[in-house]
């Protein structure tokens, strides 16, 4: 074959039913590796950080944890408290746990695709799961990620075309008002970011200048952000918190380059994001060229706002700790990733296909490769345990002061990290290593006959005798202090 036949069939243009089956089956196998991938790391997954905490919570309460009022978590509990409530064993609990956050973007993935019949939008959600996530895939629960499916849910009703075309137009303002109202009360605040972001791209690549549906959406949007914001301002609350750490944060944009947060995500973009960053700007320079300046405009500007965001968001960081970090920085793929399929899947060419699946296949082993983090901190923190574990004791006890923030990032919920990943390999196996904080309340419990201490933030929400002992045999009596190692 003759190189202008391989340039010409690379280049030309696919019928569009030809062209959305294969990205409809492209986007099948792209969750279905990733499902794979969730039930082979499933430890990697769940006993670190957030989701052990969640996953802790569902097997002792045996009910739905939503944090901080984010109403979005509850889907992907569903699964694992209906095994829960029939008997399952901790190791099928935690595979379905697991799976189910990959489930959970599948069913919108079908959604989109099959419901609005937008097959560009499901390689969206595809793009936007991939193109920057790396670590936060070991940390599922994050409603800050989990967003990320209602943003490829408002992109699929912008763009449904003639789907519900055979209502009224004052039935689809209502729908319109009530997914809007759905999608910014479930989710994660820092979200609204890139479902504003998917708004502006829709109105302005659209022309819908006054458009009745978008400006009710938008004004939806608008009151509810307001509306929430104001709420955050209660004092005393976790968002609260990070609405001050914000307010702090914005000093920072006068000198940004001083802060550490900023050198970490140039090195994301060095070591992370170089071939997803290249196609971003290649797409911008083909609207630059096809003469679309409102549009390369808006997005430019969205994303310096977004950059600027989360370094306000991270300024107090001052450790390479990349778990949060990572999990707003996914957003970054959205606004990547939008431009992308608006710009690549036009022509609905050959070469185009090739390089989303390139895309795609480069963030999924990206994220592969982000699992051995996560099993070296599950072997540094058994080795620490052994010695105690030897002399037969099950409850151990380390002081702060020994803590490896380098190599394991955050001690919170250690104590129930450790009680169930030790407790996979039998209930009468089940031992915990809790990181002791200078508190009296904590020194005191240690010592007594029915100690249990689970998460730092409230050591005492979990009491020993009320751990459900179809998983959890741990025995009465004081914890034993670490000696600490040479």
């Amino acid at each position: 074959m003759s190189l202008s036949t391989r340039f010409s069939s690379l280049t030309r243009q696919l019928p569009q039913d030809t062209f959305d089956k294969v990205l409809r089956w492209i986007g099948h196998l792209f969750f279905g590796v990733l499902l794979l991938m969730s039930l082979l790391y499933y430890k990697e997954r769940l006993l670190h950080f957030d989701a052990a905490n969640y996953t802790f919570q569902l097997l002792y309460f045996e009910d739905f944890y939503i944090g901080h009022g984010r109403w979005i978590s509850a889907p992907t509990q569903l699964l694992p408290l209906l095994a829960i409530k029939l008997g399952a064993s901790l190791h099928t609990v935690l595979l379905i746990y697991s799976a189910s956050f990959i489930l959970f973007y599948y069913l919108i993935y079908l959604l989109v695709v099959y419901g609005f019949r937008q097959a560009k939008v499901g390689l969206f959600l595809a793009l936007a799961l991939c193109l920057t996530m790396r670590y936060k895939f070991y940390g599922p629960v994050g409603e800050v990620i989990l967003s990320i499916g209602s943003v490829a849910l408002l992109l699929g009703w912008l763009w449904r075309g003639e789907v519900l075309s055979h209502l009224s137009a004052r039935w689809n303002y209502v729908l319109s008002f009530l997914l809007m109202v759905l999608l910014i009360l479930t989710g994660h605040p820092f979200a609204a970011l890139s479902l504003l972001f998917v708004m502006g791209f829709y109105w302005i690549s659209s022309e819908k200048w006054w458009d009745g549906e978008f400006w009710i959406m938008m004004g939806a949007a608008l009151l509810l952000l307001g509306r929430k914001y104001l709420s955050l301002q209660q004092e005393g609350s976790y968002e609260a918190g990070q609405m001050d750490n914000l307010q702090e944060g914005v000093k920072l944009l006068g000198n940004f380059q001083d802060y550490y947060v900023f050198d970490r995500m140039l090195y994301f973009l060095d070591t992370e994001y170089v071939l997803p960053f290249a196609v971003f700007c290649l797409c911008l320079f083909v609207l630059l060229y096809k003469k679309k300046w409102l549009l390369v405009g808006f997005i430019f500007f969205s994303h310096i706002g977004m950059l600027a965001a989360i370094m306000v968001s991270f300024s107090y960081l001052n450790d390479p700790i990349y778990i949060l970090l990572d999990g707003y920085l996914s957003h970054l793929g959205v606004i990547w990733a939008l431009p992308m399929i608006y710009v690549l899947l036009e022509e609905r060419s050959v070469w185009s296909l090739a390089l989303i699946v390139l895309l795609l296949g480069f963030g999924v082993d990206r994220i592969h490769g982000k699992r051995t983090f996560f099993q070296e901190r599950m072997e540094i923190i058994g080795s620490t345990m052994n010695p105690g574990l030897e002399q037969g004791h099950k409850k151990l006890l380390h002081h702060m002061d020994h803590f490896d923030w380098q190599r394991l990032w955050l001690p919170w919920a250690v104590g129930v990290e450790t009680l169930m990943y030790s407790a996979l390999q039998g209930p009468e196996k089940a031992a915990t290593l809790y990181y002791q904080q200078a508190r009296m309340d904590e020194e005191e419990h240690a010592k007594s006959e029915d100690a249990f201490l689970g998460v730092q933030y409230d050591p005492f929400l979990f009491e020993l005798d009320s751990l459900p002992r179809k998983w959890f045999l741990l025995p009465k009596g004081p914890y034993h202090q670490i000696a600490p190692q040479n």
